[in-house]
């Protein structure tokens, strides 16, 4: 087959291997034809002459029969005339029998190298287990650790933001604790009472809110906030007009 192939692809080749074996029959079946004619003429007495005239006619046809094998087996012309020769040359050659090409031996595959022997791993080690506290130390470090998050969680500033927010969440009873625990840390301070009152005010609690106001007036005339001294002398008038006397006493100062 890959004989055939090759040829395929060498058409002039191919033409002139078609033209040698037709030439090859031709005299073989000349050679036969010739040998009949003879014994045909020395049967039946025919001259000498006749049976070389036959020899020649046959001698000029296979001439003719080259000249057509040599016309057929041109070369293709530049535009493509190759492969349109190339079904009837396909045919020709189907006609021969030719030998199989013999396949070559089969390559063994190299063998893939052998895997190496993974490394082992090495041991994991252990960590080391921290020494346990003694107990005395555990309970000390527990209550500093309780206190510190006590103390962070009721600053003062985070405890009055508190309270201020649940005052205008109408969330006056916690305002109440807020405020509790204010006073707790700051007994004296006059802004967390008067913060105070307010709430028990809104919470209509009139007369805790009036104490309030009676304690922290006067201090804030003697801190000049004259103004906010009226103001609570005002609202501890309209609940109990004998306490609001001792804030008008204080404003005469």
């Amino acid at each position: 087959m890959n004989i055939l192939r090759w040829l395929m692809k060498h058409p002039i080749l191919l033409a002139w291997l078609l033209a040698i074996i037709a030439i090859l029959l031709n005299f073989g079946m000349s050679g036969k034809t010739g040998d009949h004619e003879q014994e045909a003429a020395a049967e039946h007495g025919q001259p000498a002459a006749e049976v070389a005239g036959s020899h020649a006619g046959s001698e000029v046809s296979q001439q003719a029969g080259d000249a057509a094998v040599a016309q057929a087996g041109a070369a293709p012309s530049a535009d493509g005339s190759a492969t349109q020769n190339a079904p009837a040359q396909q045919d020709v050659v189907a006609g021969i029998q030719a030998a199989p090409a013999q396949l070559a031996a089969p390559v063994a595959p190299p063998q893939p190298p052998a895997p190496a022997a993974p490394a082992q791993p090495a041991a994991p080690v252990a960590p080391a287990q921290p020494a346990a506290p003694a107990p005395a130390a555990a309970a000390a470090t527990t209550q500093q650790q309780a206190e510190g998050a006590a103390s962070t969680s009721e600053q003062p500033a985070d405890l009055l933001r508190a309270a201020r927010e649940a005052y205008w969440s109408n969330e006056l009873d916690s305002a109440v604790e807020f405020y509790s625990s204010l006073l707790k840390q700051s007994p004296d301070s006059i802004d967390y009472k008067g913060e105070l009152a307010n709430v028990y005010w809104k919470l209509g609690d009139t007369e805790k809110a009036s104490a309030l106001f009676v304690e922290i007036a006067p201090k804030l005339a003697e801190q000049g906030r004259v103004t906010e001294a009226f103001n609570m002398k005002l609202y501890v008038d309209m609940v109990d007009p004998e306490l609001a006397k001792q804030i008008d006493a204080a404003l005469d100062k």
